[in-house]
């Protein structure tokens, strides 16, 4: 039940965000792992942030640029990978684009406190997380 509550959920926030015709849920995420790592992601950072392929990250970092919302540079560090970045109008869509993802996930859960389950999926992750670092050998 809760995998497809999931499903619904990111759903609806993917269609909240496809109506204005701007984002979709992949590119806000990808825009979410750029904004973390301050214009210093590759694509090996948008793979693993978001557990695509390597390959799939590349074609939406690429879809990004073509759209206007990010620009790749050269890695100073290492010349066989590049930095992505935000363009002004990319960091201007994240900004909106929150906005309505968030307004969405309100909508959905409007009037339930959802605080006790948000801890206790917490608790649980970092029981799994635990778990998988421990048996990792």
């Amino acid at each position: 039940m809760l995998v497809r509550y999931e499903v619904a959920l990111w759903n609806a926030v993917d269609q909240a965000l496809r109506r204005d015709g701007r984002l979709t849920l992949g590119q806000l995420h990808a825009l979410r792992v750029i904004d973390r790592y301050a214009g210093q992601a590759r694509v090996q950072d948008l793979s693993s942030d978001i557990g695509i392929s390597v390959g799939a990250a590349s074609k939406l970092v690429d879809r990004l640029e073509r759209d206007g919302l990010a620009v790749r540079r050269p890695n100073p560090a290492n010349r066989r990978s590049s930095l992505i970045a935000f363009t002004p109008r990319g960091h201007q869509a994240l900004t909106a684009a929150l906005e309505r993802a968030l307004a969405a996930v309100d909508r959905a859960v409007a009037g339930e406190d959802v605080q006790p389950l948000v801890a206790a999926l917490g608790r649980l992750q970092a029981r799994l997380d635990d778990r998988s670092v421990g048996t990792a050998a």
